[in-house]
């Protein structure tokens, strides 16, 4: 009546307690112990979970039993430090600052690693797959994803970690607030539309610019500028404004109007030093006030009737001129006159249905011809 019977099945153990001291780690079979100490108490754990879940984990981490060396792997982090528990090969456990566990030595086998979260807050990338399949607690570990033509900034507590390129990424989330901020690495199109520009001879108009652009190095943009879009931006109104601002409405008109190369140039090498690559730059549209632009259509419709009028000039000219020398040639050809003659016959009887000849042809050549005085 004063023994208890305690049965510890395969891949378990019992832990015996006395008075909260660890007095025996019992392994599998049937014991039977004395009820006659007081405070005794019993614990049975399996092994297969590897790690120790009581409630006297605590206790028992720090205790300075020489069982707990010869069954456990004490597992305690210090600050600035993480550590990962595998067994057999396999993540179990992932320890943060301040956290520790007890890992059983047997059945698996055990591997602790530690890391310096401080000095290395990026986990290695051989080990993503691992924490990925774990499903690692957030607020150890924070997972970054990466798609392809991308860049990824990692950011802690405000400062610029590092650059992670396209792939899935994890870093120790105990630092501070990690925070990533991706950038598009294709090339993209600016638009800088409907900006008003001052001709040298005080017109108003309207242009919209295009310019290509692509990021080339993420790291110097972050660290440079907030923005390298709008930066191109203002760069680009500038030049505009230095290539349309020295040429009057009538050059504009005239000449096709782009971007000075010397502007250009100073763009694409004020960008490259932030690393963006400036690609094209061009003047798509230039766009009239509404009263310049009818006054210009005026302008050309006046300037095409006046062309039209000086070709019609140019033919009636051509056409006299050709008359004169072809009465010079019937003057002094009576042959020719007479055929001319018979010409003008033939499209006159071709409108007269009855002609009546007296007189002979010369008759009829007379009534029909008004003789030319000479």
């Amino acid at each position: 009546m004063f023994l208890k019977r305690v049965v510890v099945k395969e891949m378990e153990r019992a832990l015996v307690f006395v008075r909260g001291r660890l007095e025996a780690v019992l392994p599998a079979g049937v014991h039977r112990m004395l009820t006659l100490r007081t405070g005794m108490e019993v614990e049975i754990h399996s092994t297969l979970e590897t790690i120790l879940i009581s409630q006297r984990t605590r206790e028992l981490v720090h205790s300075t039993s020489s069982l707990i060396d010869e069954h456990f792997v004490r597992v305690i982090v210090g600050e600035g430090r993480a550590a990962m528990v595998f067994a057999d090969g396999v993540l179990v456990r992932v320890l943060g600052p301040g956290e520790f566990a007890l890992v059983w030595k047997e059945p698996r086998k055990v591997t602790v690693r530690e890391f310096d979260i401080v000095a290395q807050p990026a986990i290695e990338d051989a080990l993503v797959p691992a924490l990925t399949r774990f499903g690692a607690n957030t607020a150890r570990v924070q997972f970054v994803t990466v798609g392809e033509q991308m860049a990824g900034l990692i950011f802690v507590n405000g400062q610029l970690l590092r650059r992670v390129d396209p792939g899935t990424h994890a870093f120790w989330a105990a630092l501070g607030a990690v925070r990533a901020e991706l950038v598009d690495l294709r090339r993209q199109v600016l638009e800088v539309n409907a900006q008003e520009i001052l001709t040298k001879d005080k017109v108003t108009l309207r242009v919209n610019i295009s310019a290509e652009f692509r990021i080339v190095d993420p790291v110097r943009v972050a660290q440079s500028v907030r923005n390298p879009g709008e930066t191109l931006y203002r760069l680009l109104q500038l030049a505009v404004r230095r290539t349309l601002g020295t040429r009057t409405l009538d050059e504009l008109l005239m000449e096709k109007v782009d971007i000075e190369p010397a502007s250009a140039e100073a763009i694409r090498q004020e960008m490259a030093a932030i690393g963006v690559e400036v690609g094209t730059m061009a003047l798509k549209d230039v766009i009239l006030p509404g009263e310049i632009r009818e006054i210009l259509n005026q302008v050309v419709a006046a300037e095409k009737r006046a062309q039209a009028n000086l070709i019609q000039r140019r033919e009636e000219t051509a056409a006299t001129r050709s008359l004169l020398n072809t009465a010079r040639l019937m003057e002094e050809s009576p042959i020719l006159m007479r055929l001319k003659e018979l010409e003008t016959l033939e499209k006159l009887t071709e409108k007269v249905g009855t002609v009546t000849v007296t007189g002979g042809f010369e008759g009829m050549l007379e009534k029909l011809l008004v003789p030319v005085k000479k």
